[in-house]
């Protein structure tokens, strides 16, 4: 069979899952010098994407205009812009269109994309009945695989799967962040205690952060606490008067904050967007992980370490822990987050004691 000559990438949210594709990315281009690489993505997650050197094209799903225009009954405008996003689609003629999200929304994307060959997630991969929309799927890999690879096994069928995942590229980005100093002369370690509402079953207590913005001071460090949105702002803003000498991250798009994560000498988070940014971008991360399993959601370069939970039921597939002694707390923001118990297994001490090893892995040593 002939390599196709024309691939459309679809995997629409979210932050983390895009950066987990880009290995893919790279691996069509590398094969695929000379085909028209297309993307389509939601407008969250579309500023990761926008001027990437191995894509011709970005679609961009309005998913927020589209809700909006939803819920206020404006249907017909909500119609006429899907009509016209598939439209601009169809009018570059994909000849194969690989569904890395696999569930129903992306499958009807890869159903309306038109493309001869649709190429999916296997079973039990392929949620929602996704299933439905593909005619290919490639061998299935074990359960514990990571999503990186599982991303690249979707490049089976077309008998394009590398022997290795290639590091993954992401686009220019600026040179300064405000806020930022020019110059550093201590490390510099990025703590992310945010958590999306999506995946808030992965939340550490915030005065664990803040602890752990303490010990990485007095080791010498310069920390700053990142966040994303307004409440995420306010909780790092709390971090940082719990813990002096800490900073609060800079204001940033995500070409900033990926600037600024590059800078970094380390990233300590849970299973995040971020968390997966810094890893793609060289820069060693510590991940805390209790519901989600380290083999397949774990940072998957070798900077990266991951800090497990140790309680029976870990790793779980819940959205929201359903265990008795999972417990409310209040954000500075006033919203409610449920912390998970096997969370609470991890003390700040044990996250401590591995930033300090990373950091003297990597020669970013501390008083």
């Amino acid at each position: 069979m002939s390599q196709p000559r024309s691939i459309l990438l679809v995997r629409l949210t979210a932050l983390g899952d895009v950066i987990h594709v880009l290995p893919s990315l790279a691996a069509l281009r590398a094969a695929l010098p000379d085909a028209k690489l297309g993307w389509l993505v939601e407008d969250r997650a579309a500023p990761l994407l926008e001027g990437h050197p191995q894509l011709d094209r970005l679609h961009v799903l309005p998913r927020h205009e589209w809700v909006s225009d939803l819920k206020a009954l404006r249907v017909g405008r909500a119609v006429g812009g899907w009509r016209r996003l598939f439209a601009e689609i169809r009018a570059e003629g994909y000849e194969v269109a690989l569904d890395f999200q696999a569930n129903f929304r992306s499958g009807v994307c890869t159903f309306a994309s038109r493309a001869p060959r649709r190429i999916g997630q296997p079973e039990p991969f392929a949620k929602e009945q996704s299933g439905w929309f593909y005619h290919e799927t490639p061998t299935v890999l074990p359960a514990a695989a990571h999503k990186i690879t599982r991303n690249l096994q979707l490049l089976e069928p077309l008998g394009l799967l590398p022997a290795e995942a290639p590091a993954p590229s992401l686009p220019a980005r600026p040179q300064t962040v405000p806020e930022l100093p020019e110059t550093k002369d201590r490390p510099w370690v990025v703590i992310h205690p945010g958590v999306s509402p999506a995946g808030a079953v992965k939340a550490w207590r915030a005065e664990r952060f803040a602890e752990l913005g303490r010990r990485l001071t007095a080791d010498g460090a310069q920390v700053f606490f990142s966040w994303g949105g307004a409440g995420e702002r306010a909780l790092a803003q709390a971090l940082v008067g719990e813990a002096p000498g800490t900073r609060l991250g800079p204001v940033t798009d995500l070409p900033q904050l990926a600037s600024f994560l590059e800078r970094a000498d380390l990233f300590i988070g849970v299973d995040s967007g971020p968390l997966h940014l810094a890893a793609a971008l060289g820069t060693p991360v510590v991940g805390l992980y209790g519901p989600k399993h380290t083999g397949t959601y774990g940072p998957f370069w070798s900077e990266g370490q991951a800090v497990p939970a140790d309680y029976p039921c870990s790793p779980c597939l819940y959205r929201r822990c359903p265990r008795p002694e999972a417990t409310n707390v209040r954000l500075p923001d006033g919203t409610d987050l449920r912390i998970s118990p096997c969370m609470d297994t991890i003390e700040a001490a044990a996250v401590h004691a591995e930033a300090r090893r990373v950091l003297a892995r990597e020669a970013r040593v501390l008083e």
